[in-house]
């Protein structure tokens, strides 16, 4: 892919993460994504297109946080050929009202127009305190 498909294709997918459209969002992905999110965090690699629409779509952060106070916001976009870089923060209460602020970086390989390997990387220390993951 050339960049500006993907910067467009990732501009696309941010847009659609908060309208919750698990049909938009699956159409975006190829059908054997495999989304990574950190070693460190207690979620497994989620593969194919309909499990990673619906954990990013929605399962993965209304198990996390309490949705009426998630916040995203997108800090700097790169993209060079067929990859992309996002890197943004998220700002939330727990579902336990804990306050969570953490930075992320999101690397993104894309293929034929949609987005086929998700990396996930952020400060997983900070998420475990706030979360009180063990």
């Amino acid at each position: 892919m050339q960049t500006e498909e993907t910067r467009a294709l990732i501009k696309t997918y941010y847009a659609t993460l908060p309208t919750g459209d698990r049909e938009k969002l699956a159409s975006l992905f190829t059908e054997d994504i495999v989304w990574h999110p950190p070693e460190s965090a207690p979620i497994e690699v989620i593969k194919g297109r309909e499990a990673v629409a619906a954990e990013l779509g929605g399962d993965t952060p209304k198990r996390i946080f309490d949705m009426k106070t998630f916040q995203l916001k997108i800090h700097r976009m790169l993209a060079d050929g067929d990859t992309a870089v996002v890197q943004h923060s998220i700002s939330a209460k727990t579902r336990e009202g804990e306050q969570y602020d953490n930075e992320y970086c999101w690397v993104y390989q894309c293929r034929d127009g949609k987005i086929a390997k998700i990396e996930e990387y952020a400060d997983t220390h900070k998420a475990a305190r706030i979360m009180k993951w063990e």
